[in-house]
């Protein structure tokens, strides 16, 4: 494989939706390392709740395989349709394990990643939406049935607890739920299979939104078992969004035969051992499958790395920017970050800071320290959006691209991700949209109607723009063609422009 300026590395990816965080940040990254990501045309793709064209999109792979360096492929895409489809479509086992031949007659090595199906803890018909349309009125209750089958399995409920949560939901929501389950667990254990017959030379799964306890927790550990059985090697860990970069970065990484040397920063050490919201393990044992995923290992001696990654740990008490963040002063930790940062840049290192105090945004506090010190401009990669996992992979990624591709295209696209990534992260999510919700509820509503939404997108363009001019690191920057990909406050796009 070549990555020469002739004959850049190509990679085909099927990333698990449409979305500009997940099939736009793939692209991304890979123009970051300097190589060219190829997707699927827009038709094939799936749109929110309709599902990809699965065989169409396995004709696609047959046709670019000739072409292509090597493979990065979502197998919730290719079988189910997508990640949102994979949580509501009903074709049957032997259909979809079917759609996983194409794998067999590929030339390029292929890298795989598939997602352990969420089940979320809420009724809510707006965020509901991604799941069957019974989430919006027994969501919560299946959750609770799914805890209690769970922890009835470890002997930490009693099958009376069991059958009062059977009897608080429907037979038919229960069945459609354990059904489809069953289906995607099933697929996951031929991906297993794959790996150890060696089609699959890479193979990720990961659990989205996932919580110590309940049906997710139990396939995790079923997999994790039968992956050690067959010593296939797969990383199984919390994520999901983030995957498609950090593979990308992946095979980069190896088609250049380096290995990213990561050095863990923390002021706040005793942090990393804190669950973050959304994920079941310590977020220092993210961080380390993380840095695997991405081809790295994490060293304990700075002089030896290539990358220092800073870490805003999470709060003490959890907060979502999308639910509550209960108000904590982190203006002490934030200088810490700001002065150890300082101290590693000085010493010419690459820094790049992960936040991940809150869920799905960053913490407002620490933008602002870092960028009234300039140290936010200094930084090769930043994130703080969704959940730990997002942050961390997305923010690792971007953070060793300079490793693959030193030159000033490459740089340019850096600069931009880096930009776009602070307006985003640091402003839309925990400021911005936050009040937008605010606004939309007084008036009874959680998301804008459609007709709003050009108006909207003209004043979000602006009041963005606007915090990017207040701040050191942004001046000269605008956002324009604000849009919302599913139509919902909760994921936006946009470009960022020189004034």
């Amino acid at each position: 494989m070549s990555t020469s300026a002739a004959t850049p590395l190509r990679i085909a990816v099927l990333a698990p939706d449409e979305r500009p965080n997940t099939a736009g940040y793939a692209s991304w990254i890979g123009s970051c390392s300097g190589v060219e990501v190829v997707q699927p045309p827009a038709e094939l793709m799936p749109r929110f709740r309709v599902p990809a064209d699965t065989a169409g999109l396995a004709t696609w792979l047959l046709d670019v395989d000739d072409s292509v360096d090597a493979h990065v492929l979502s197998l919730d895409l290719l079988v189910h349709g997508g990640l949102i489809p994979s949580r509501l479509t009903d074709d049957p086992i032997v259909e979809v394990i079917a759609r996983l031949d194409v794998l067999r007659r590929l030339r390029a090595p292929v890298s795989a990643y598939q997602v352990v199906t969420r089940l979320p803890h809420y009724d809510n018909p707006t965020r509901s939406r991604q799941e069957p349309e019974y989430w919006a009125t027994h969501g919560r209750r299946l959750f609770e049935l799914s805890q209690a089958w769970d922890m009835h399995a470890r002997k930490e409920a009693s099958a009376e607890d069991v059958a009062c949560a059977l009897d608080a939901v429907p037979s038919e929501f229960r069945d459609d739920l354990v059904r489809r389950r069953l289906r995607n667990h099933t697929v996951n254990l031929a991906a297993l299979d794959l790996a150890a017959e060696g089609i699959v030379a890479d193979l990720v799964i990961t659990s989205d939104d996932t919580a110590p306890r309940g049906l997710p927790a139990a396939d995790r550990g079923a997999l994790a078992e039968w992956n050690d059985r067959l010593g296939t090697g797969a990383l199984l860990y919390p994520g999901a969004d983030e995957v498609p970069s950090v593979l990308v970065s992946r095979v980069v990484s190896r088609a250049l035969g380096v290995t990213p040397r990561v050095f863990v920063a923390c002021p706040e050490s005793e942090g990393l051992q804190r669950i973050a919201p959304y994920e079941d393990v310590p977020v220092d044992r993210g961080i380390d499958r993380q840095i695997h995923a991405l081809g790295g290992i994490r060293v304990t001696e700075i002089e030896t790395c290539d990358l220092v990654l800073m870490v805003h740990p999470p709060a003490e008490v959890p907060g979502d920017w999308t639910g509550s963040v209960e108000a904590q002063d982190s203006s002490s930790v934030s200088a810490d970050i700001v002065a150890a940062a300082k101290t590693f840049l000085a010493a010419g290192h690459r820094v790049a800071v992960a936040d991940v105090r809150y869920a799905n945004g960053s913490d407002p506090v620490l933008v602002e320290a870092l960028d009234k010190s300039g140290v936010l401009g200094q930084l090769v990669a930043y994130g703080g959006w969704n959940t730990a996992g997002n942050t961390l992979g997305t923010t690792l990624a971007a953070g060793v691209s300079p490793m693959h591709a030193p030159g000033p295209d490459a740089a340019r696209q850096r600069a931009q991700f880096l930009a776009t990534k602070i307006i985003k992260d640091g402003f839309y999510l925990p400021s911005l949209r936050v009040r937008l919700q605010d606004e939309l509820a007084v008036r009874g509503l959680s998301d804008p109607p459609l007709d709003e939404l050009p108006a909207l997108a003209e004043r979000v363009a602006g009041e963005l723009s606007a915090w990017a001019a207040r701040t050191q690191t942004l001046q000269g920057l605008r956002v324009t063609d604000v849009t919302w990909p599913w139509q919902y406050l909760f994921t936006a796009d946009f470009r960022v422009t020189e004034v």
